[in-house]
């Protein structure tokens, strides 16, 4: 699946992310591979288990402590992703490609139903009022936004982002 790998993949992207292609792909298998009913793809999907092992990939830190090393956990696309690291505000983009993102991105996912054009606006204002000063400074100017620093960023309603 195309995936944020690198908040640059962001940053690149400006506004929005509407093409995948630049993007590195992530193989996410389910952890209980009993979920492939079919022998084919379920042999299929062991034979590429066993050449990544081969090559390797089950000896990294992060395979290691995984319950199944294959199964990275994406989940569903978020229509906003967000950087949240660095010595300058985060960047807000609309994922409109559908893109998957791991642990160096957040991705903003609305608790009530909104349009695209609402979900527009919503990202713009975002990268027009959030501020470093919203987020947690460390020595040397370093800014972090984590998921309840963002989650108190007080937004317009929907009426107003929607006019």
């Amino acid at each position: 699946m195309p995936t944020i790998t690198k908040a640059r993949d962001l940053l690149a992207a400006g506004e929005e992310l509407s093409d995948p292609n630049a993007l590195r792909r992530v193989v996410d298998i389910p952890s209980d591979l009993d979920a492939f009913e079919d022998p084919k793809a379920r042999q299929a999907v062991e034979r590429f288990i066993a050449w990544a092992e081969a090559q390797g990939a089950n000896e990294s830190y992060i395979a290691q402590h995984r319950r199944a090393w294959w199964s990275v956990g994406l989940k569903e696309p978020a229509p906003i992703l967000s950087t949240y690291m660095a010595r300058r505000a985060p960047a807000f983009v609309r994922n409109l490609c559908g893109a998957r993102h791991i642990n160096i991105a957040h991705g903003i996912y609305p608790r009530q139903e909104m349009s695209e054009t609402t979900l527009d606006a919503l990202a713009s204002w975002l990268r027009t009022n959030v501020i470093t000063e919203d987020g947690r400074t460390y020595a040397g100017g370093l800014t972090k936004f984590e998921p309840k620093e963002l989650e108190r960023v007080l937004v317009p309603g929907l009426e107003m982002l929607e006019a």
